[in-house]
């Protein structure tokens, strides 16, 4: 079971009844008694009960402190197995009946008391949202109250709750409000840097943003992040060279389309930081020199692309693959007769395993994967690539890092039986 302590998924029987929010009506701050200490449970319906009673701690002191009797709302998380309190709820009062030094008086008789032997509560006087009754995180807040469990008020009222009445989300450069077409699915207010559409396409708009009264404070002209190589020295020079052997930034993009994270532009600790003192396209170049000097993975030799892919080409695969399964007797349970090397065109390959991230380099086999890759969204190479049985000639660590391997090709069990010619495991 989930541990989240956000307010995300807490909830009360009445904020889950309701009605919507008339965002037209004027308001004013509503304040209610927080109580803290109640007992974590997941019979909700029970505990609710309890404090609707005569036994409720509101209706252990005398008559004349009541003032109407506060309604009482238990918090509740909503898990996917089930409901499950928070330990906390709130007691609201009728406008007019109870001001905030009668709740004060009505929190100082009730704080301290027993529910059980083993939980007292502790209350304060708290603003809560007009519409949900949630306590809410705003300039009245009891400043020892755990933030983790308010809303945050809403930046159009501050006396409704952000979940009640969404407050805009703003363009990180231009401080214009974000529409849903733009953010469609509400990442705005997790990744908190994010920027319309219009500025994610203007460099020049990026780079006042970079050197903003703010932003320009952060005058790192490197980054910390300390950047390991991805691939053997060998297979770094082959990309370079495929590459043409100068690094070309990425032509019509900016920094904020080049960096998923905006954040990390300003981070000195990024790998994305924009160094102070460079202008957007010096930034581009940067990130592109990166780039060239440490490729994150092999490009494929080009030979597969003059396969053509027909009907015939995937069934004779798929027979071909089936009939090296039973020469070696080879299944995912038992290996068979499968040898540890195998010495094939002059070259002698050692078995992977299952459960890698290799394909095999044969031309056909190559055009098959990269076929499945283009029209079944990565379903082939997660459910069937990755459990097929690959050599390899690389002379580094099996089983570890593109560069710990080293350099060199990689054939399947089905291209390997085709030219098998000895095995030093099998020789006696």
């Amino acid at each position: 079971m989930s541990r989240s302590q956000t307010i995300g998924n807490q909830t009360s029987t009445f904020r889950s009844r309701r009605p919507e929010y008339d965002k037209s009506l004027p308001t004013s701050r509503l304040m209610g008694i927080l109580v803290s200490g109640l007992p974590l449970t997941r019979k909700v319906k029970k505990l609710e009960k309890y404090m609707a009673n005569d036994k409720a701690p509101h209706k252990r002191f005398p008559k004349e402190h009541i003032c109407n009797s506060g309604d009482f709302h238990l918090h509740y998380h909503q898990w996917y197995n089930g409901h499950e309190t928070t330990g906390e709820g709130i007691y609201v009062y009728d406008e007019g009946s109870a001001n905030k030094t009668n709740l004060e008086k009505i929190s100082k008789l009730m704080n301290g008391q027993r529910i059980d032997k083993k939980h007292t509560i502790l209350t304060c006087v708290v603003p809560i949202c007009l519409h949900c009754h949630f306590p809410l995180d705003c300039e009245d807040t009891p400043f020892h109250l755990s933030k983790g469990n308010l809303e945050k008020a809403s930046t159009l009222d501050q006396n409704v709750c952000d979940m009640c009445l969404p407050s805009p989300v703003l363009c990180t450069c231009c401080d214009s409000p974000l529409s849903e077409k733009e953010d469609p699915h509400n990442m705005a207010k997790i990744m908190k840097y994010f920027a319309c559409s219009s500025c994610r396409e203007d460099s020049e708009i990026q780079e006042k943003w970079r050197y903003n009264e703010k932003n320009k404070l952060i005058n790192d002209t490197i980054s910390s992040y300390v950047e390991e190589l991805h691939l053997s020295d060998e297979a770094i020079e082959r990309e370079k060279m495929l590459m043409g052997g100068v690094p070309r930034p990425c032509k019509d993009i900016t920094p904020f389309i080049d960096v998923l994270n905006i954040k990390d532009l300003i981070d000195p600790t990024s790998r994305n930081y924009w160094p102070f003192g460079m202008n957007a396209q010096q930034y581009l170049e940067h990130k592109a020199l990166m780039d060239f000097n440490n490729p994150i993975q092999e490009t494929p030799d080009e030979s597969w692309r003059n396969v053509e892919i027909t009907e015939e080409v995937l069934s004779n695969y798929v027979k071909d693959m089936a009939s090296a399964y039973e020469k070696y007797n080879y299944s995912e349970e038992d290996r068979g007769t499968l040898p540890d090397e195998i010495i094939s065109g002059g070259c002698k390959y050692r078995f992977v395993g299952q459960d890698h991230g290799f394909t095999c380099d044969s031309a056909i086999c190559q055009a098959v994967f990269q076929h499945h890759e283009e029209n079944d969204g990565g379903a082939f190479s997660a459910l069937f690539a990755t459990n097929i049985p690959i050599f390899t000639t690389r002379p580094g660590k099996i089983g570890g890092t593109a560069r710990e391997m080293g350099f060199g090709q990689e054939r399947c069990i089905s291209c390997i039986s085709k030219t098998f010619h000895y095995s030093p495991s099998l020789i006696k």
